[in-house]
């Protein structure tokens, strides 16, 4: 379905690139006045998507958000968080890029469909890793998603999932899953992919901060995913993946200047158009998404010009700092000693304030691991941006001998024993002497 949307809504340029323009151009009014620094209540524009978050990908900083953290369908933007825990699989060693992994019959089905396939998978064939990688990424291919998903979990769908909610618990982030390619239930149920336990018509639900999160969190862990991620599109076998995300080098709504370099689209019916990008402004990597838009492609080129034109950096130094791990203080240093807070253009540029970790969750760190993060406060807002803080060096939590201690016990106990029995058998002599 997603495919289908995406040239439906090529084919219609001139009509969406208007309402894009009428819909926008009220942003870059609108979006001064969006940030949490703005005390008196804000005026309300019409804008068509219903959720936008725009963060620093090293940060996390809000830097402008509209209902980002209302929880609702995503569609493919969902395979963000399979492509990540694919990625860290193949980090542990669990997968590799070159490993060949079989695709069962149900995949090997819908990728032939012609509303859910976009990448088509041939029965006779395995794919590797890295093929189903990309074709998930690229393509959008459902199929691929899933089969990464299984083979992440060893062949486990329903498992993969778990892992899927069992991450964005860890991260604290508002998002729930039933799908590792982000259909819902109507769908995966005529394949057999449904979760047991939900509902007919069950679907990914996520926040676009949440998901802007998971792509940070890509970002993060495998940043040349953007090699793929920016390619128009890319030969895989004997199949030509198409790239759906309009803002990349050679496409309509390309701009040099906001160099876009990912990250995915999505569209169910119940989600809309969806579409997470990855961009560069005053050298740091921003992801911005929109949530049911009608105007996907406009509307983020109009958004992302806007963050270029009204907001600006200030630099931070991020300090090393003395913790507490156990019975040992130990020096923390930042991940990046120098960091940047983002701001309103043409305001006064925020006080900060930085706080640091008194204590690690640890009673013993190995050195580059993380202690904690440094949390750098934007005086008057509600807005945060963090910094890892690592262990300098290493410090192994104290050794109890329990079992020596053990042994001791018991010899003392047996020598107690030993001299009880000497000296009761001496006694014994010494009585005995006495009679004669």
């Amino acid at each position: 379905m997603e495919a289908i949307k995406i040239v439906r809504e090529t084919s219609l340029l001139k009509k969406l690139t208007t309402w894009g323009l009428i819909a926008i151009g009220g942003l870059a009014i609108f979006l001064p006045f969006g940030t949490a620094q703005a005390k008196a209540k804000q005026p309300q524009y019409k804008f068509e998507a219903k959720e936008i978050y725009v963060t620093d990908a090293k940060t996390g900083q809000t830097i402008y958000q509209k209902n980002g953290n209302t929880k609702r369908p995503i569609a493919s933007l969902s395979k963000l968080m399979t492509l990540y825990l694919t990625k860290q699989a193949i980090d542990q060693h669990h997968l590799s890029w070159n490993q060949k992994v079989p695709v069962s019959k149900p995949l090997i089905k819908m990728s032939k469909s012609y509303e859910l396939g976009t990448f088509k998978i041939k029965k006779s064939k395995q794919y590797t890793v890295k093929q189903l990688y990309q074709a998930a990424l690229i393509a959008s291919s459902n199929s691929a998603a899933i089969a990464l998903g299984e083979a992440v979990a060893n062949g486990n769908n329903t498992k993969f999932i778990s892992m899927m909610n069992a991450q964005a618990k860890q991260w604290h982030i508002n998002a729930h899953f039933v799908s590792s390619s982000g259909l819902d239930n109507t769908d995966l149920t005529k394949y057999h992919l449904q979760v047991p336990g939900t509902g007919k018509k069950a679907q990914n639900m996520v926040s676009a901060k949440a998901i802007s999160t998971v792509a940070a969190k890509v970002l993060g862990e495998f940043p040349q995913i953007t090699k793929w991620s920016s390619q128009p599109s890319m030969k895989v076998g004997n199949q030509v993946l198409v790239n759906s995300n309009r803002l990349l080098k050679g496409d309509v709504f390309y701009k040099k200047s906001a160099r876009v370099d990912g990250l995915k689209t999505g569209f169910t019916d119940t989600a809309g158009l969806c579409l997470t990008v990855s961009f560069w402004h005053q050298g740091r990597h921003l992801i911005a998404t929109i949530i049911d838009s009608n105007t996907i492609f406009s509307s983020m080129a109009k958004l992302v010009q806007a963050i270029e034109k009204n907001y600006v950096s200030r630099a931070v130094t991020v300090r090393d700092h003395r913790l507490a791990v156990g019975k040992h203080t130990i020096t923390a240093v930042p991940q990046q000693a120098k960091t940047v807070v983002w701001y309103r253009k043409g305001t006064q540029a925020p006080a900060v304030t930085v706080r640091y970790p008194d204590t690690a969750n640890a009673t013993s760190v190995a050195k580059n691991q993380q202690v904690g993060s440094a949390f750098i406060q934007l005086k008057g807002q509600n807005q945060t941006a963090t910094v890892p803080m690592l262990a300098a060096s290493t410090v192994k939590a104290p050794v109890k001998h329990k079992k020596a201690a053990h042994h001791q016990s018991l010899f003392a106990k047996i020598s107690e024993t030993l001299v009880g029995i000497v000296t009761g058998f001496l006694k014994i002599i010494g009585n005995f002497i006495k009679h004669f």
